[in-house]
């Protein structure tokens, strides 16, 4: 996660940059991006003093330190004027949805390359460039003019070619060495996103940010967010970039992991290297159909503070947003079923109520040609039997206690039974979770054997948990 940060310096707006003002702008996580002013940047009687809300676009800063800054989308929060003693004294206060520092920006944010880094990367991706050798590595007692030694071959990018744009895998490192002992290498992974098309613009780069955030998220199922993301800019005088860091607020103060197990991941690198552009193209072309279904799933698999009872109502209806998006599901042709849903409609009593026939003809009717939650679940474990059958729980056998209960749940009808008390509700979570991971990973081209594998491993510690 990117630290809080604050920068003193002078702020300004585009418009009128000989009226620079003193202040401090903050950034926090979970706050977002404020502004403090000693004086006001507008003078304007429409805002000052009003009830009118000053929203400029951009502020600009520079740092005590030289540093370019821009504030993206901001609001004024408040204002104040006070005198003493025959002296006015103003002040003003701004939130702002992002901040750039390395940049002034007046319009449109583009950029020549966008990188992301987000924790655990490094780890789940295994890779390194360290190598050792030498002498001491045979064993035995170490004595004078034993050797060892620490080389280090930067590797290779792994390269996606998506639709509009280059996915790089970067690995590099950083070295740091003391003049007497004392030597160490930092290795680090980022992404690295290069547009086909001249520019990327600061909305895409966003974008792609949150796609794979969620993407390194369902890999080492463990929540992370980017601990870095840059826009680069080329330079016009020398080669190399110019690196304009971004930060906006996050989801509040999330702890993020420091250790990732890699038996304990859904899959790592090493699963999909070979296949790396194929499941890159998989992920970014099923996203967005995707995303409620990975909202939900995420929403369950890192809130420990959510009901069971909703842990499973959320389960069931990602895996129904899933088959309903990417299998479909209907018992009869949109054709058949038209003239069917007609003949339904007309069938209703002129003496009922209006509201319910709307009920019927705009809900129980209109959606009665597509599968029910039971005919789901039962198709989408039949097609995975192979998976599911080297889990250490039977998955098929409780499809009907899992439809029960979700409509239990759901209605609160006593006459729907066999159905799980709270205190049974766990165990069908897990089975949803296994159903729900399965068709994602599945859906991303993993190999089954490397599923049965990964899901074995973690289902057989939670069902003992």
């Amino acid at each position: 996660m990117i630290e809080e940060r604050e920068y003193r310096g002078y702020w300004w707006l585009p418009e009128s940059p000989d009226e620079k003002v003193g202040g401090i702008a903050s950034f926090s996580p979970s706050e977002g991006v404020s502004l403090e002013l000693f004086s006001s940047l507008n003078e304007d009687p429409e805002y000052l003093g009003s009830d009118t809300v000053f929203r400029p676009e951009f502020i600009h800063g520079i740092t005590t330190e030289g540093e370019r800054v821009t504030l993206k989308n901001c609001i004024r929060g408040s204002y104040s004027m006070s005198s003493s003693q025959g002296v006015g004294v103003t002040s003003s206060s701004y939130q702002a949805i992002s901040l750039l520092s390395g940049a002034h920006f007046s319009e449109q944010i583009n950029f020549d390359r966008f990188r992301v880094q987000f924790p655990l990367l490094t780890k789940w991706s295994g890779v390194t460039g360290v190598n050792y050798s030498g002498s001491v590595l045979e064993g035995g007692e170490v004595s004078a003019g034993d050797t060892f030694e620490i080389t280090y071959e930067f590797p290779e990018s792994i390269i996606a070619e998506l639709d509009n744009a280059e996915l790089k895998l970067i690995f590099n490192a950083d070295f740091n060495m003391g003049r007497v002992g004392g030597v160490s290498i930092d290795e680090e992974v980022y992404f690295d996103i290069i547009p086909d098309s001249d520019q990327i613009s600061y909305d895409d780069s966003i974008n792609y940010s949150g796609t794979l955030q969620d993407f390194i998220t369902l890999a080492t199922g463990k929540e992370v967010q980017a601990s870095m993301m840059l826009g680069r800019l080329e330079r016009n005088e020398q080669p190399g970039y110019n690196d304009v860091e971004i930060m906006f607020s996050t989801s509040g103060d999330l702890k993020l992991p420091d250790s990732l197990h890699p038996l304990k991941a859904n899959f790592v690198l090493a699963d999909i290297v070979d296949d790396f552009s194929e499941v890159m193209n998989n992920w970014f072309e099923h996203y967005e159909e995707l995303e409620p279904v990975y909202n939900l799933y995420f929403s369950v698999q890192y809130n420990s503070e959510m009901y069971l009872q909703n842990q499973l109502l959320s389960l069931t209806q990602a895996i129904e947003t899933y088959h309903r998006r990417e299998i479909g599901g209907q018992y009869l042709t949109d054709d058949e079923f038209e003239e069917f849903y007609d003949n339904l409609c007309e069938s209703i009593p002129d003496r009922f109520d209006e509201s319910f026939r709307d009920h019927l003809e705009q809900g129980t009717f209109k959606y009665a040609n597509e599968y029910s939650l039971r005919k789901r679940l039962s198709q989408m474990v039949s097609e995975h039997e192979n998976i599911f059958e080297e889990l250490p729980m039977d998955i098929e056998a409780t499809v009907n206690e899992i439809v029960n209960t979700r409509n239990y749940l759901t209605h609160y009808d006593e006459s729907i039974t066999p159905r799980a008390d709270t205190d049974e509700l766990h165990p069908l979570i897990l089975r949803l979770r296994a159903i729900l991971e399965t068709v994602l990973l599945s859906n991303l081209g993993i190999p089954e054997d490397q599923m049965v594998e990964r899901l074995q491993q973690r289902y057989s510690e939670l069902t003992r948990s």
